[in-house]
């Protein structure tokens, strides 16, 4: 019996959410006149598929992580050439990156599909239980611009709101309030000094993949949207 539900969880994992290889190559982007960005980003510490992404038990379910390895070219590397970019002057500075991290948060779509799917008993009543939740809190929220850019992002804006994800874990989760019901999200990390002067933002992108707007189209945008919008920010 133990072995039939391990079994059963496992199919639903597999067949809930597939493994994502959502490939960011921003290789057409004008690389910097000079080298002015110090890498200090960690390793990626994101848990594996099943335990994390692919397991609808846990909080992070739906929540895709992007490695170093779905990145072209290489992660500080883009940043380097996005914010170059939005802010020419930046190349006469030094400018340590110590955080770079991008998720694609599908998990309200995921959720519904996956409570759509005719599971029966305790755990099917869960998920139902828990995207009702989930779509109610992002019943009335109406947003016009696609990206949402948080200048303090340690402090919980909302106290009491259930974020999309897990709760101030500072990964890849959002304040469902702040997003039109139906969108997926990619939520963006951004902390860095320049001549030693401490920046951190986190931004939130709403979009829909569907259509002709695919999911890694949809991160290209975010993160060229976001790291057009901290520019101004960025004292020199």
């Amino acid at each position: 019996m133990r072995l039939a539900i391990t079994l059963v969880l496992s199919g639903i994992a597999l067949t809930g959410c597939t493994v994502m290889d959502n490939q960011v190559k921003m290789d057409d982007l004008q690389k910097p006149s000079a080298a002015f960005l110090v890498d200090k980003t960690h390793p990626d510490s994101y848990p594996a598929f099943l335990a994390a992404e692919g397991n609808d038990l846990s909080c992070r379910y739906g929540i895709h992580h992007e490695s170093v390895a779905e990145f072209s070219p290489q992660k500080s590397q883009l940043f380097a050439a996005l914010l170059a970019q939005a802010l020419p002057p930046i190349v006469s500075h030094k400018v340590v990156l110590e955080q770079f991290d991008v998720y694609y948060n599908h998990r309200l779509k995921t959720l519904h599909q996956l409570g759509s799917g005719g599971l029966g008993g305790a755990l099917g009543a869960a998920i139902g239980s828990q995207n009702e939740k989930a779509a109610h809190q992002n019943m009335s929220v109406f947003t016009v611009d696609k990206v949402l850019i948080d200048t303090d992002p340690e402090v919980n804006r909302h106290p009491g709101e259930n974020q999309v994800g897990c709760d101030n874990r500072h990964e890849g989760e959002y304040y469902p309030s702040e997003i039109s019901r139906g969108h997926d999200v990619v939520v963006t990390w951004m902390k860095f000094t320049v001549d030693e002067r401490p920046y951190y933002f986190r931004s939130f992108y709403q979009f829909t993949p569907e259509g002709k707007v695919m999911i890694a189209d949809g991160i290209k945008e975010a993160l060229q949207m976001s790291v057009n919008g901290i520019a101004p920010k960025i004292k020199l």
